[in-house]
């Protein structure tokens, strides 16, 4: 573990990140259009099985920690730890704010309504995303698996890994949701899962050199040692 990373700033950033993060989660199931893959499959499973989406996810994220313990020790740091814990638990406090309001899930609303808050939660979502990556203290245990996947099977690239796990996500939500479930098609996994699967890049990039340089202070360590150069 580089404990040089290890600041105010980035501390900061990367807490700071997981309740954007949360934030934007939750304003995606308010959109009634799909969530991202991980989430989307843990709120099905743990709706099925009757517990929170903080307590379920908890226990998943543990049991994927302990192959990051086997397989991918370098990925771990206090990042890992935050977004383990909190993301669920985060998710659970503002659906709980949003009862009853244009953001519930269970408030009828326009479609228009519903792209606004899909656009606006992928969005938010993806600072908080940019924020705790560039703070660079750790892999969230989901995120990990794709990467260890990669560097331990010859020939899968990351991509391709890391579409695997998401395909498996999906299919294990539409079965919890929908087919054992009782969530509508689409509205847990649908066009907000394929967004933020394949089109929060640019996003997180935009932020990334924007306002989460900014807040880590990366710029002004790129600037130090150009001066040192």
């Amino acid at each position: 573990m580089d404990l040089s990373k290890y600041n105010v700033r980035s501390v900061f950033s990367s807490a700071l990140g997981i309740v954007i993060l949360s934030l934007g989660i939750s304003i995606n199931k308010g959109s009634v259009l799909g969530m991202d893959t991980y989430t989307g499959m843990n709120t099905t499973v743990s709706t099925y099985f009757d517990m929170s989406l903080g307590n379920y996810q908890l226990v998943l994220n543990i049991i994927l920690l302990l192959s990051m313990f086997v397989f991918g020790r370098y990925l771990l740091g206090l990042g890992t730890v935050l977004n383990m814990v909190f993301v669920g638990y985060l998710v659970d406090f503002f659906l709980k704010l949003f009862d009853g309001t244009i953001l519930s899930f269970d408030v009828e609303k326009s479609i228009w309504v519903r792209l606004i808050l899909l656009i606006a939660g992928t969005i938010i979502l993806c600072l908080g995303a940019s924020l705790y990556m560039t703070a660079d203290l750790g892999v969230a245990p989901y995120d990990a698996l794709a990467i260890m996947m990669s560097d331990h099977i010859k020939g899968l690239p990351f991509s391709i890994a890391r579409i695997i796990t998401d395909v498996i996500c999906v299919i294990v939500g539409l079965i919890f949701g929908t087919v054992l479930g009782s969530y509508a098609f689409g509205t847990i996994i649908g066009i907000g899962t394929v967004l933020t699967a394949f089109g929060t890049g640019p996003f997180i990039d935009f932020f990334n050199k924007t306002i989460s340089a900014w807040i880590v202070g990366k710029n002004q360590m790129v600037e130090t040692k150009q001066k040192e150069a």
